[in-house]
């Protein structure tokens, strides 16, 4: 245990500081798994504009720039185990559906017009 100002600190396995979910061992699961429910309640958020009448283009780089990079921060510094990639591999498949998603929809307005 360490004491500061003469109290004990509680031992805790995981914790939150500045956005990022630490952990005991210092490994990086906890915080894959908690960005990538945020990166998707901020697609959530954002529903309206993404899937709006925007370029296709646009709405690439939106989700890219802005889902993207909440799901991805502080990556670079991650250590990755296998099931991590699997849990990261298996948002990109969710990201990129809903990308497919979005380009029928952009083609179905053309066709209609």
């Amino acid at each position: 245990m360490v004491n500061y100002l003469d109290k004990q600190l509680e031992n805790v396995e995981c914790f939150k500081y500045l956005g990022s979910m630490l952990t005991n061992d210092g490994r990086c699961t906890c915080e894959i798994k908690s960005r990538i429910p945020m990166a998707k309640a901020a697609f959530n958020k954002k529903r309206a504009l993404l899937t709006s009448t925007l370029g296709l283009k646009l709405r690439k780089k939106l989700v890219k720039s802005y889902i993207w990079s909440i799901a991805l921060y502080g990556a670079e510094t991650w250590m990755t185990l296998a099931v991590d990639q699997r849990h990261l591999e298996s948002f990109e498949i969710c990201s990129r559906r809903i990308e497919v998603q979005m380009e029928r929809s952009c083609e179905k307005r053309r066709s209609v017009t």
